[in-house]
């Protein structure tokens, strides 16, 4: 971290090392020179945290090489905060903390790092504040060593956050790795800030209702995806604050392909509740959202223009729901945000069932249901639904694959057993040509009933124990079976 000494500034010499100057004095590659929308944030100027830096060169030249071409102060801070992301790397064995030497190792910790900032902004005039206090990395730990990072003012009393420590990269199992993306933590929002630096001095938080070291312990770990993927800061924060239970499980994989437009930010769903996603893609890839064996691929979206996609969706699943997106070969899938399903009331299961009635418990504890293949053969979802309440059917009669294709039911026995001696009667439509039988061991029932529309319709009473089956004619004269029961 930086910290604030008192030690006093010997004076400034001339650069001596000019290697160094040959080696770092290449302006940020990739800076965008041309003017853009600055979002800076009000703080009252404190001395106090101007840091004391140990120096004992001359940055002039080197700033001035840096910040060659920029216009006004945000740019300048933009350039210097860049470069020293994309030179400075960090010091796993802790040692570096001066900017001179860090600027000579190209390494230090995040003292070096906010004190080459500082030296560099200073000879840019722009002020620059250190700020102290406790960081919280992804995984959710809290060095207790503390870390600094910096406020670089735009104007008098504005200006923005930025961690160019966090910005160059991070220690993985004591390597340094350089980020993919230094920009998260630049020009950095409070909301966002706050997920992870809590400032000893509250006011820096630049929130207008401060967060406690309490709160802070109490949030989840800040992800940079969040910001990758669009979502807003302030909306982020507003959210974990309010709820205290924070959000879906996010995933890398969909950085700079997906924007997360409008999302459920709650980690679980209801069932029978009614979400709104959004998300616009920037490469043309299928999208989905899957709660357990529910699939609904981009095409049963909403195409709103401008690669921007919304669907209203409902959880009828108690497993949990995902976002997720398909690999450009089309081939594989990958979870970008997943959401638990809180356990349901039968409120919620009531709601379900008025749309979707096969996946209410009650359906799903049905033997051999196969709500398509019936819905296929004429009986929808919602009328099958209501013949299993009113016969209290606990296992239907097993339906072929593909029987939608031989008949339109009117009205078959639909419990899978029959008694012997009872009278059950079939009446359906044929969609194929050939005889059909009602067979019951070695009886079969041939006796149909054909309407001048084509129904068929026959009544049989059950006598051997065993199999009775609905079968049909095939093209070659054996029979197969549509519908299958049991008689004990």
């Amino acid at each position: 971290m930086l910290r604030q000494r008192s030690v006093k500034s010997i004076g400034a010499t001339l650069l001596s090392c000019m290697w160094a100057i040959a080696f770092f004095c290449c302006p940020a590659e990739g800076f965008a020179q041309q003017e853009e929308a600055v979002v800076d944030y009000y703080k009252k100027p404190d001395d106090s945290k101007i840091p004391t830096v140990f120096s004992r060169q001359n940055y002039k030249s080197l700033t001035a090489h840096i910040t060659s071409g920029c216009n006004g102060k945000y740019e300048k801070i933009r350039a210097i905060y860049q470069w020293i992301c994309e030179h400075i790397a960090y010091d796993t064995s802790y040692k570096v903390r001066n900017p001179d030497e860090c600027l000579r190792k190209q390494k230090g910790v995040c003292q070096a790092y906010c004190g080459l900032f500082y030296l560099l902004a200073k000879e840019a005039g722009i002020r620059v504040e250190a700020l102290d206090g406790k960081p919280k990395d992804q995984t959710g730990y809290v060095n207790p060593s503390g870390h600094g990072w910096l406020f670089a003012y735009t104007q008098e009393e504005r200006g923005i956050l930025l961690d160019p420590t966090w910005g160059a990269g991070s220690v993985e199992d004591g390597q340094f790795v350089t980020s993919e993306n230094i920009w998260v933590w630049f020009n950095v929002a409070p909301e966002w800030m706050i997920l992870s630096h809590l400032p000893d001095d509250a006011t820096c938080q630049l929130l207008e209702k401060p967060v406690t070291e309490q709160e802070f312990l109490a949030f989840p770990p800040a992800n940079t995806v969040w910001l990758e993927y669009g979502l807003d800061a302030r909306k982020l924060f507003e959210k974990i604050r309010a709820q205290r239970t924070g959000l879906p499980q996010f995933y890398n994989g969909g950085e700079g392909i997906i924007e997360l437009v409008d999302i459920p930010l709650s980690p679980s769903l209801k069932i029978g509740t009614t979400y709104t996603f959004r998300v616009k893609l920037k490469e043309d890839r299928n999208i989905a959202i899957m709660n357990s064996n529910v699939l609904c691929p981009k095409g049963e979206w909403t195409d709103e223009g401008d690669g921007t996609y919304s669907i209203e969706f409902m959880p009828r699943e108690t497993e949990s729901l995902s976002i997720c997106m398909q690999d450009a070969s089309g081939v594989s899938w990958s979870t970008l945000v997943n959401y638990e399903i809180a356990t349901p009331t039968q409120e919620q299961w009531n709601t379900v069932g008025k749309l979707y009635p096969m996946s209410t418990p009650e359906m799903k504890a049905v033997k051999n249901m196969d709500a398509k293949e019936w819905a296929d053969a004429g009986i929808d979802n919602l009328k099958l639904a209501g013949l299993v309440r009113e016969q209290g059917i606990r296992e239907l009669p097993i339906m072929q694959s593909g029987m939608g294709q031989k008949l339109a039911i009117e009205s078959v026995p639909m419990h899978r057993e029959m008694k012997k001696g009872e009278s059950y009667t079939f009446s359906f439509y044929p969609k194929t040509e050939g005889k059909w039988v009602v067979a019951n061991g070695e009886e079969w029932f041939r006796d149909w009933q054909v309407a001048e529309d084509g129904r068929h319709s026959i009544t049989v009473s059950p006598t051997t124990s065993g199999r009775l089956s609905l079968l049909v004619q095939d093209a070659d004269g054996g029979y197969w079976p549509c519908l299958e029961y049991m008689v004990p």
